[in-house]
């Protein structure tokens, strides 16, 4: 008996511990990752008609490279789409026509264009299935016992099949950026997009058409390329400190919850003083203090300001014996954030500077 009691507190332990271990309040952080392309050419740039195109698969990549910024600035100077596929029709160009005819003829519109985006959807397809799924009726009863009571339990409830079908939907586009000048490959990529949805004939489901998903599945490949050639933006979760790891005064003690506070409600500059001046009067010795100081300082921009933040938490931690996960994870994003800013900024100096024709 004594074991088993032994047994149940130590299980209650570990999980109000787990789940108290949860509790503590995160926050996000936006951190810039820098395009995969360097080539300044892709500044002036035309996605052309994609082979086996019945998801629009060309126009959501169009949209896209359009809709990119970077800085307040177009990232891509795009070729008017309809204006590229009216030359085209009338042209009977295809794409290494296309590129021929840039380089001949500067008078129609095209002479501007650097780099085209071509590409093919080489699975556009749905698989559908069907099969059985158990049901239980839980209002016809197979056998029935009694309690000791008298009382009537059921242990075994009527089963049953009812009849479904699934759908897994998959696109395939393969995409390619090509240098007009000299015809070179600057950029590659095969995308797949799969999804699955399953009706039974006792639900309300609807299994959709394979264009209308697909069409949805394009739209997010043409997402997933824009964040891999241009700069975007990577989201991470980061847990703050709310323990009070050296002796506050009541005071100080309010401006730290006050923070935290702040924090949560997106306030991020006044949490963000609130820590300056409170990281001050402690001497820049709570490792509480300094680490969630660094991580308003890195949510509002100022990379270089919350990495020192992270080592000076960080030294603190190791005097007193700690080596502190969360600290170790801000010094390496911080880093690498300042790592990438700097090449995206060089990549579009870069466009800017050399992309003009």
């Amino acid at each position: 008996m004594k074991r088993f009691q032994l047994f149940l507190v130590t299980f209650l332990v570990l999980v109000f511990g787990f789940i108290f271990s949860g509790c503590a309040q995160k926050t996000q952080i936006k951190a810039i990752k820098a395009g995969m392309i360097s080539d300044s050419a892709i500044k002036d740039i035309a996605v052309l008609p994609f082979e086996n195109d019945e998801v629009s698969q060309s126009i959501q990549i169009n949209d896209a490279l359009s809709n990119v910024n970077f800085k307040g600035e177009k990232y891509f100077n795009v070729q008017d789409r309809v204006n590229l596929e009216k030359i085209m029709v009338e042209k009977k160009l295809n794409d290494s026509g296309l590129v021929d005819i840039i380089h001949k003829d500067k008078n129609i519109g095209l002479g501007q264009i650097r780099t085209i985006v071509s590409g093919v959807v080489s699975v556009d397809d749905v698989a559908n299935s069907k099969f059985l799924e158990n049901r239980t009726d839980y209002d016809t009863c197979r056998v029935t016992l009694r309690d000791k009571n008298g009382n009537p339990y059921c242990t075994q409830y009527r089963i049953y099949n009812v009849i479904c079908e699934q759908n897994v939907y998959t696109l395939t586009s393969n995409v390619q950026f090509t240098r007009v000048d000299d015809g070179k490959i600057v950029f590659t990529k095969v995308f797949t997009k799969k999804s699955m949805l399953k009706h039974c004939v006792d639900d309300s489901s609807v299994l959709l058409s394979k264009k209308d998903v697909n069409t949805k599945h394009a739209k997010e490949i043409a997402e997933d390329l824009a964040k891999l050639v241009a700069p975007s933006y990577v989201d991470y979760v980061v847990q703050l400190f709310d323990d009070e790891d050296i002796k506050y005064t009541s005071e100080q003690s309010k401006r730290l919850k006050l923070a935290l506070e702040l924090i949560k409600n997106q306030r991020h500059e006044t949490a963000n003083d609130i820590l300056d001046n409170l990281n001050s009067e402690l001497k820049e010795l709570s490792i509480t203090t300094l680490y969630n100081f660094a991580v308003t300082s890195e949510i509002l921009g100022d990379l270089s300001k919350a990495y020192k933040l992270y080592q000076k938490a960080d030294s603190v931690a190791l005097q007193n014996g700690k080596v502190l996960e969360d600290i170790s994870l801000g010094l390496k994003r911080v880093k690498n954030s300042i790592e990438e800013l700097e090449k995206a900024n060089k990549q579009f100096l870069n466009l800017n500077s050399k992309g003009k024709m």
